[in-house]
């Protein structure tokens, strides 16, 4: 008697996962194509290599972090255009990604976890400086405010700031997750189409050139 009723739900079912798993597809490649536009330098440098191989809060590296909170710091300026509120793209992209790099090498840099944590910021301010043709004043401050309220740090004074910000608390706690990166593709995901973002550019490049 409920089997018609049954194989309608499950039919529903099925229809809206394939419609989040295109939403999350399209998603992952907006944010690749930002991410390339905006901060292809700073993904490029050997700074960012590095970041990848070193832990950061106990189960992850600097680079996965850095790369989860510029995912949700896009993915909440993508939201906010739908309500039509404006964000500077381009200074979160760059201060989503510079905003950790400072902790390269804290070992022998800093002396304390207290330390690390307010010095940290401006040296990554210093590194974005120079990986980059020079940062807006609005990208220093995402960086320099993003650890606000931890620490000696000022409070966000803007709203690309307060959306780094944020985004940097979520993906610490999704950090500590054990085994979080290998439940979430999106990562992997976004990486795979900046890869095959950098191989298109570099084969018409070469086209051009030929």
């Amino acid at each position: 008697m409920h089997k018609p009723f049954s194989e309608a739900k499950a039919g529903m079912k099925d229809g809206m996962m394939r419609d989040k798993n295109k939403r999350n597809g399209a998603l992952g490649a907006a944010i690749g194509r930002d991410l390339i536009r905006y901060g292809g330098e700073i993904l490029n440098s050997e700074e960012m290599r590095r970041a990848f191989t070193q832990r950061h809060h106990t189960l992850s590296t600097v680079g996965a972090h850095t790369m989860r909170v510029a995912m949700t710091s896009l993915a909440i300026c993508y939201a906010l255009q739908r309500l039509h509120i404006r964000t500077d793209i381009p200074a979160v992209v760059k201060g989503a990604l510079c905003h950790d790099l400072g902790i390269l090498g804290r070992n022998e840099k800093y002396h304390s976890a207290g330390e690390c944590s307010s010095q940290h910021p401006i040296d990554s301010v210093e590194i974005g400086n120079r990986l980059t043709s020079g940062l807006s004043e609005k990208t220093e401050d995402i960086i320099a405010r993003h650890m606000w309220p931890v620490g000696k740090s000022k409070p966000p004074n803007s709203l690309e700031a307060a959306i780094v910000s944020t985004a940097d608390k979520i993906a610490a706690v999704e950090d500590f997750v054990e085994g979080y990166e290998k439940k979430r593709p999106g990562i992997r995901g976004v990486i795979r189409e900046i890869n095959n973002r950098k191989k298109e550019s570099t084969e018409w490049k070469t086209k051009k050139e030929s």
